[in-house]
């Protein structure tokens, strides 16, 4: 397998790291979209999923390496696995073809606390026991994720936050739960979204005049780069269109780099404006993990 891709954004590398391939509900990845449109990008298997991926961006800076995000890693019962097609995950494959372990991320910025994008925080051990994946890195996270994740009363969002404190407990004393954007590093900001979760952040790099972002679930793939196309799972689907019309639309302006949480043909991408339609001007496409 290939060293993982990798763009330069000013004095910050950022390598593209995946935790896998998963499978997906068609329906719940595009909400009201008919399937006989969002088929035609994504084509669904006998059971309506569709193939997605897990993207996990990686960002160096000096001694500083900041994950974006932790992918579902290997954490899930057999019933699980099946149903999302995924099995142990990759991520930290993909450390190794770095030379780096994953006790050599300093930092973790969680966009929220859905299993896919945290499950990673902690690695399944023989014994069963769940334990850190990664010893030693500082775990921002937004205070007002944390608390509904962990307190509320609602039943979708128990639904969606079952799996939590499994994956918050054995890495409790590493959280720095932080309240609105955050500068986390010189250049690095964590800036909170909403509209997928009410606290939804995403992660912006500045330096040196150039820019990127990674928009996790306000974009989870470019196909949702379209106004209404919008999940199921997002709680605020309106913010959601507010804040990725915002984005989307700085980032044609100022020629950033974005990058997706779930896109199976491309890590990241610079867009244009074609006669009032988002595209693709340039990408960095996704490579098949070892398991494929």
């Amino acid at each position: 397998m290939a060293q993982p891709a990798r763009i330069q954004v000013g004095e910050f590398t950022v390598v593209f790291l995946s935790d896998g391939i998963w499978r997906n509900d068609g329906g719940c990845m595009f909400g009201v979209v008919p399937r006989e449109l969002w088929q035609r990008e994504h084509q669904p298997d006998d059971k309506n999923r569709i193939r997605l991926n897990l993207i996990c961006p990686l960002i160096l800076k000096n001694n500083d390496a900041i994950l974006v995000d932790t992918g579902i890693g290997n954490r899930l019962k057999d019933v699980e696995r099946k149903i999302f097609d995924h099995g142990d995950g990759y991520l930290i494959t993909c450390l190794q073809q770095l030379g780096m372990e994953a006790g050599d991320i300093t930092h973790l910025v969680l966009s929220h606390l859905h299993f896919d994008h945290c499950g990673g925080l902690v690695r399944r051990q023989p014994t069963g026991e769940l334990v850190s994946a990664f010893p030693r890195a500082r775990i921002f996270l937004q205070k007002g994720e944390f608390e509904v994740a962990q307190n509320s009363t609602n039943e979708r969002l128990r639904a969606a936050y079952r799996h939590v404190r499994e994956c918050l407990a054995p890495v409790a004393a590493m959280l720095e739960l932080i309240d609105g954007d955050v500068e986390v590093l010189p250049g690095l900001t964590a800036i909170v979204t909403g509209g997928h979760t009410e606290r939804h952040q995403v992660v912006q790099v500045n330096s040196l005049g150039q820019t990127f972002m990674h928009l996790a679930d306000i974009v989870p793939t470019a196909s949702h780069m379209r106004g209404p196309w919008n999940q199921a799972y997002d709680l605020d689907p309106l913010r959601t269109m507010d804040q990725k019309a915002r984005y989307l639309g700085r980032a044609v302006t100022g020629q950033w780099w974005i990058s997706f949480a779930h896109d199976p043909w491309a890590y990241a991408a610079r867009i244009v404006n074609d006669n009032g339609k988002l595209v693709v001007a340039e990408s960095v496409p996704a490579a098949p993990g070892p398991d494929q």
